[in-house]
This record gives structure tokens, sequence and C-alpha cells, in this order.
């Protein structure tokens, strides 16, 4: 038995007493849920409200794990709580809609995106990941001038096409490639956030890809933006076959991904938490995207190794299909 002030209890009371004291977290945890399936009914407006609620729809990992806790504990009162448990795989299924995994064959596009961090000074991680596994594009977040520099130097020959808007400041960006980049153009959100996009030829045709970086939804302010930005992007895509990566600021289950997906931008990378890095992400969320038009079919989709940022890359392969095979 195990004493405390002056009362002895079993280890099956002590854990009565724990599921006893731990049961008032069960709302809160189903609450959040269930809350991408509540956000599908939010406007498209933000305010105050809604703002808060997707901030907190972004943490399905954490309401998943701590579900299956407090049903394991919760259990040792009355087994029929082990009957909710396999709510804790809702996330997999409440996630923005996902491109259709490919059947097999070699990939047609090789995407890579990482955030480099503005602190961050040294590129050899970056470099050997992207050595070690090529991409035919790489969208990066930001970019400062220093490290453009030191790309372009070590990267060079690797990736002969780039087209870089650095800034010592978040909003750097930049594009490398194997392959041309044309019809490039650096354009900017409503409040001036830039964004990079231009065309490659990927399987004998043209491809639009997009590098994007949107604030961080701090506000409600910010999130109308972010929401705003990959909507457009998802209704400039409309027919032509379109990328878009990087650091979306938006996990697989907020409105913006889920309305993204809804304009035709579909996910092509997983759950895998991308930030921040911290005990390998365990505690982290899947911020950093590759989506992309149903012209593709997804095929192997990988997070990268610690590269000195706070963000983990992230890098897929994307498999080209006829018109008459979309969905």
């Amino acid at each position: 038995t195990l004493a405390r002030r002056g009362m002895t209890y079993t280890p099956v009371s002590l854990v009565h007493r724990v599921a006893d004291r731990v049961r008032w977290l069960v709302l809160p945890c189903a609450f959040g849920l269930l809350l991408p399936l509540l956000g599908r009914l939010w406007p498209s407006s933000s305010n105050m409200a809604t703002w808060l609620l997707d901030l907190a729809a972004h943490w399905q990992p954490l309401y998943a794990t701590s579900w299956l806790a407090l049903c394991l504990v919760c259990a040792a009162r009355t087994w029929r709580w082990l009957l909710l448990a396999p709510l804790a795989l809702l996330p997999l299924f409440t996630a923005s809609t996902s491109l259709s995994e490919a059947s097999g064959g070699a990939p047609t596009l090789i995407v890579a995106a990482a955030n480099l961090h503005v602190g961050n000074r040294d590129p050899a991680p970056l470099v050997a990941w992207l050595r070690a596994e090529p991409a035919d594009v790489v969208m990066l977040s930001e970019l400062t001038p220093a490290y453009a520099d030191a790309l372009a130097r070590k990267l060079g020959d690797d990736y002969p096409h780039r087209e870089f808007a650095p800034d010592d400041s978040p909003f750097g960006i930049g594009l490398l490639s194997r392959t041309p980049l044309t019809a490039v153009e650096l354009q900017a959100s409503a409040d001036g956030i830039p964004f990079l996009t231009a065309t490659i030829v990927s399987g004998n045709a043209p491809v639009r890809v997009v590098a994007v970086h949107p604030m961080p939804p701090m506000a409600a302010h910010w999130q109308r933006e972010r929401d705003a930005l990959l909507r457009m992007l998802a209704l400039r895509a409309g027919r032509t076959p379109t990328v878009v990566a990087g650091d979306l600021n938006a996990t697989p289950w907020s409105n913006a991904m889920i309305r993204a997906a809804q304009g035709g931008l579909l996910r092509a990378t997983h759950h895998a938490p991308t930030w921040p890095v911290w005990g390998r992400g365990v505690f982290g969320v899947p911020i950093d995207h590759v989506i992309a038009t149903t012209h593709w079919r997804q095929g192997e989709s990988s997070r990268g190794p610690d590269i000195g940022s706070d963000h983990f890359p992230v890098r897929v392969s994307l498999h080209r299909i006829h018109d008459k095979e979309r969905d």
C-alpha cells in the first residue's frame, strides 16, 4: 500500500482517485478533437471567436494523445472507456483532403520546402540534405542575403536555376531548380508579404510552382490574410498544374488548409510535426507543406533532418496523371 497524509491506498484505489480527478478533461479533449469538423461550418470571414477556435484546432496530436491517456486511466473505473479510445484516431480523418496515392512508377516531380530560420547562418546541413536527397525544385523561406550567397556558391552546380528575393527578416523567399525557371514573378499578399511564382517544365508540360510563407496567425487579421492568400492561389491555379510549398503556418486541421483543398490545392505532405524541432518535434505541429492540384498523385512524403532551423524541411514526390484520370 501507499501512505499519504495518514491514509493508505492500494495501487488500484490510487488509480481510481487519479481517474476521478482527470475526468473533467474529457469534454475539453473531445471538443478539441471535433474542432476541425466544426471549423467547416464557420464563416470564411474571421473574427475573434473563429480565430481562437482555429488556433485551438491546430493541436490535434495533443488532443489525440490526451484522449487516449484519459481513456486508459478511466478504464480503471470501468472498461467501457476503452470503447471510446479509438476516437484518438479522429485527426486522421478530419485533416484537409490529401492527394490520392500513386500506384507506383517513377515520380514526375520531386519537391522540397525548407524554412531556413532568419537567424541560421550555417547552410551546410541543408546542402548535405539536398545532395543526399535531391529534389527537382526547392522552395525556401526566411532566406537572408548571406544564406542566399552561400547557397549559390555551394549548390550552383546542383541547382543552376534559382530565383532569390532574400531579406534580413522572416520575409526572404527563394526557389532552387534543376530546370529553367520562366515567367518568374515576385508578388505580394494584400499586406505586402512576398511570394514567388515561376514556371518549370516537368514531364514535357509546364508547371506553376509557388514558394510562399504567410504570416503566422498571431491575430485574427493575420489569419484572414493567410486564408485569403491560400484561397487566391487555389483560384489562380485553375486548370494549370500547380505546386505550392513552404511554411504555410497552418496545420492540416486549420481552416486555411481545409478551404485550400476545397479550392483544388490538396495536401501531399503527411502529419509529421515540422515545428518546432525541439524534442525531435514530439510536441510540435505540421505547418510546412507541399500542396498541389489534382494533376498529381502523391508518392513518397518525408520529413527532412535538422538543418539548424526551428523547422524541419519536407520532401515529397509527385506523379503526374492524365487529365482523364483526375478526380
